[in-house]
């Protein structure tokens, strides 16, 4: 949610570190990992298992045959793919996909948007996504969002709803959720996605896969000024850890500031102990429903076994008070989103849009100066009291959703716009705090609900926490295992 569409940002000059996903042989050897993650797959085509091209040619097969099923994707372009293979046929090309709100150079981005069906081809790579293609990946397409990623789910009237593989009915979650639904569907095993909001920890809590949101300016093409209204950071969605540590550390910003430190390759769980709070009450102080108050309760039991240490505690801020700031910063985001439609597209641009979209503008549009600056100022001491009340613990985990499934329409943009907003803010209680902060944060996926769909567990730092989670990530993986759990639409290898 409120991704790169609403937050572009300065392109970084110093580029990413490019290490390709085949050349870890630590991570390729790490316990408990997905044989049919990227860097599994970079592996057998580097020992000659299989080839660059039949593994390029199997995924876009599979992605016509979800994209049939699934409705994940607003472009598969298999003649582009092809012609990029390279001669060598045991080198390693992990194929992916770009989330339709970044540039990739020579396709359009539609931003969701109804407003955008005829944007030209983008002339360039954004830093991030330059970064990414150049890690032994191939993109062949891109993936649905919904518009400017301003929902946490992804239904746009661009493109229609993206079903979730677990369960056609339901939700994918959003904004990440066409890349969500072709990683969980095995069309592909990493793809690329963006957090603005929760649009990582979301979609993977949803489809049952390892969702990261780096701190803010870790990664290539962020800025790395602790701006409380810098909110989106790009990442990828994968199935397994090993995956998203070594893209986040390949891909790290050079020089980054203290509170980033470089992320070490980690190739498996350190084993540190942690202090872990648990906070389960939304902004209006409601629970979350008795699936997710029944997996956090066996989260717990779990991490005690493990030997961490896990106790409760509030919220550092008034829930409701940050809720409605938040809202306002989505707000002006959607206002700055709607004058650059007024401006390519004019009136008939605007009228495009959706209401929400529109219904967020006037609002943000609305806040006198001196509002903004007020508002300015209560994100800075929301920021600076979450980072205070790290003293008594470690690491947080709190439910990524205030319900365990979203059945597709239940947050249609056809919807009243007042009371879509509401019922939003009401699911999506507690993965904005880590984007306004600034923090790292994941959705790892250790529960399942009784229905038999995914129910990822949220666990979060402070700004710079990154290698602590993924610890703790790899820990998880271990304990309790996903890598065999496949949802009952898959086009990946079946696996015993």
């Amino acid at each position: 949610m409120i991704d790169n569409a609403l937050n572009r940002r300065a392109l970084l000059a110093g580029a990413a570190s490019g290490v390709a996903l085949a050349a870890t042989p630590a991570l390729a050897q790490a316990s408990a990992a997905d044989p049919a993650d990227a860097i599994g797959l970079a592996a057998r085509i580097r020992s000659g298992q299989a080839s660059a091209r039949e593994e390029v040619v199997a995924a876009l097969d599979r992605a016509d045959a979800a994209q049939a099923q699934l409705n994940f994707a607003v472009l598969i372009d298999r003649p582009r793919a092809i012609a990029s293979l390279p001669t060598d046929e045991r080198q390693p090309v992990i194929p992916t996909f770009i989330k339709d709100l970044n540039d990739f150079k020579g396709w359009p981005t539609r931003n969701g948007s109804r407003a955008f069906a005829a944007a030209p081809p983008a002339t360039a790579n954004e830093a991030f996504v330059d970064a990414f293609a150049q890690m032994n990946t191939l993109p062949i397409g891109k993936t649905a969002t919904p518009e400017f990623g301003l929902m946490c789910v992804t239904e746009p009237l661009a493109h229609g709803a993206v079903k979730n593989p677990w369960n056609p009915a339901y939700s994918t979650g959003g904004s990440s959720g066409g890349s969500a639904a072709a990683v969980a569907a095995g069309v592909v095993p990493i793809a690329h996605a963006n957090d603005g909001g929760g649009s990582i920890r979301i979609p993977a809590a949803l489809c049952g896969l390892f969702g990261f949101k780096p701190s803010r300016g870790r990664l290539a093409g962020q800025k790395r000024a602790d701006d409380p209204a810098d909110i989106a950071v790009d990442h990828v969605l994968t199935r397994s850890v090993r995956d998203a540590a070594l893209t986040m550390a390949a891909l790290q910003s050079q020089g980054a500031d203290g509170l980033v430190a470089p992320v070490p390759r980690l190739n498996g769980p350190a084993g540190e102990r942690f202090r872990i709070a648990v906070i389960t009450a939304g902004p209006d102080n409601a629970q979350p429903d008795a699936e997710v108050l029944a997996a956090i309760d066996r989260t717990r039991r779990l991490l005690q076994s493990m030997g961490h240490t896990v106790t409760d505690a509030p919220w550092p801020f008034a829930p409701v008070d940050f809720s409605r700031d938040f809202v306002a910063l989505w707000s002006l985001g959607a206002a700055g989103a709607v004058a650059d439609v007024q401006k390519a597209f004019g009136a008939d641009g605007v009228a495009k849009l959706e209401p929400l979209t529109r219904y967020l503008a006037g609002n943000g549009a609305a806040l006198a100066q001196a509002d903004v600056q007020a508002l300015m100022g209560r994100l800075s001491a929301y920021r600076d009291a979450y980072n205070a009340s790290f003293r008594d613990h470690d690491l947080l985990l709190t439910p990524i959703l205030s319900r365990h499934a979203v059945p597709i329409g239940f947050l249609s943009p056809t919807r009243p716009p007042a009371d879509l907003m509401a019922d939003m803010m009401r699911l999506v209680a507690y993965t904005p705090v880590q984007n306004l902060t600034g923090a790292a944060a994941m959705s790892v996926p250790i529960m399942t609900a009784t229905n038999g769909l995914p129910l990822g567990m949220h666990f979060a730092g402070r700004r710079g926490d990154d290698a602590r989670l993924l610890d703790l990530a790899f820990q998880l993986e271990q304990a309790a295992p996903w890598a065999q759990r496949l949802p009952p639409i898959w086009f990946g290898n079946r696996r015993s």
